[in-house]
């Protein structure tokens, strides 16, 4: 067996895919999105913006 045959889909990949739809592309694009979404999730940059916005104009008697 060359590794010709070995990378290439084998035949009833092809069938597969028309009946029940390329599950391997689907699962990647759900991957990214759910990478996308764990992102936002996690990005706290905007609350630390916001709360060194407040901290610039909060009054101080000191300041």
């Amino acid at each position: 067996m060359s590794s010709d045959e070995i990378t290439e889909h084998p035949p009833i990949y092809g069938r597969l895919v028309r009946e029940r739809g390329d599950v391997l592309a689907e699962v990647g694009e759900v991957a990214e999105q759910m990478l996308a979404q764990a992102r936002d999730a996690l990005d706290w940059s905007a609350v630390r913006r916001d709360a060194q916005e407040r901290e610039e104009r909060a009054f101080s008697a000191f300041g």
